[in-house]
């Protein structure tokens, strides 16, 4: 599969979803009892993205990982390890149903097409949600305010501080911009990728998760065939067009925090004491450590 960039249809908006400042929290990293064992995400669009070029395979991140020292605790890395597993096993089955002969009939075929359409949909739209969750997950920005949100409200939506207010007109904030800027992506972000989504996340609502879809357009086998094929290859062109973007940024904070869990460890190991250990770690910029009296 190549990464063109997607549909040609694609909408051109302007995003003013304000950035969040952020820092990380000690969930960023996986522990075993007070030593930093590892980064507590995958990179799921990394490695989907791969898969979807045939150059990899999925990781399977399963719940009896959580149990084990210094396993993943973010349970979004469980659910997106789950998530891009079926969404493999969905373009599997649209690559077969598109290639392969098959006893479908006229009707059967066609709404083979409208089922296997609506999944790829569905599923790219939630692969979206779920890697820029998991993120959100490693971050001080509180798990309240993105848990229930679905991926437009993530690209852009009224601050929760404000929407308390009585009155008050609130301003427009944007998760997935927030996240990209402190490592200067925020600009490929509001110009590129959260368009794409915006485009996924349109095509889900309208077709794939609500009373919405495609009617049924009984032809020939081949017609529907073609149809899904033609549809589906969009989709997914735009979808791993996304990914690329993900990609950078879970690239970004991977090597971020890797860097500044190093240098924790190494503290650590020359004596410094756990009570001195609360430190702020802000996404982008080199961990220094300052003693609390030289402050």
């Amino acid at each position: 599969m190549n990464d063109t960039g997607g549909t040609n249809h694609r909408p051109r908006r302007e995003w003013h979803g304000a950035h969040q400042s952020w820092g990380y929290r000690p969930h960023a990293f996986r522990w075993i009892g007070e030593q930093i064992v590892g980064v507590n995400f995958l990179p799921l669009a990394r490695e989907m993205r791969a898969w979807l070029m045939q150059r990899g395979t999925l990781p399977i991140a399963s719940t009896t990982d959580q149990q084990s020292k210094g396993g993943y605790t973010n349970p979004y890395t469980f659910s997106g390890g789950a998530l891009a597993l079926i969404m493999a096993r969905v373009v599997n089955s649209f690559h077969d149903f598109t290639t392969q002969t098959s006893d479908h009939d006229a009707v059967d075929a066609e709404i083979e097409r409208l089922r296997l359409y609506n999944e790829v949909v569905l599923y790219a739209a939630r692969m979206c949600e779920v890697a820029i969750k998991q993120l959100l997950y490693c971050t001080q920005i509180p798990e309240s305010q993105y848990k229930r949100m679905a991926l437009g409200a993530l690209l852009e939506s009224p601050c929760p501080s404000c929407k308390r207010q009585n009155g008050k007109e609130p301003h427009s904030v944007s998760m997935v911009g927030s996240l990209a800027h402190p490592f200067q992506l925020c600009l490929e972000f509001d110009h590129c990728a959260m368009d794409h989504m915006d485009l996924v996340n349109k095509l889900r609502n309208s077709q794939a998760a609500h009373s919405g879809i495609q009617t049924l357009n009984i032809r020939s086998v081949e017609e529907s065939k073609a149809h899904l094929l033609n549809d589906c290859d969009e989709v997914l062109a735009g979808f791993l067009h996304m990914l690329s973007h993900l990609e950078k940024l879970e690239e970004r904070m991977l090597d971020d925090l890797a860097e500044k869990g190093e240098a924790i460890v190494l503290l650590k190991l020359n004596g410094l004491p756990a009570e001195d250990c609360n430190f702020r770690l802000t996404p982008g910029e080199r961990f220094v450590y300052e003693r609390a009296d030289s402050r």
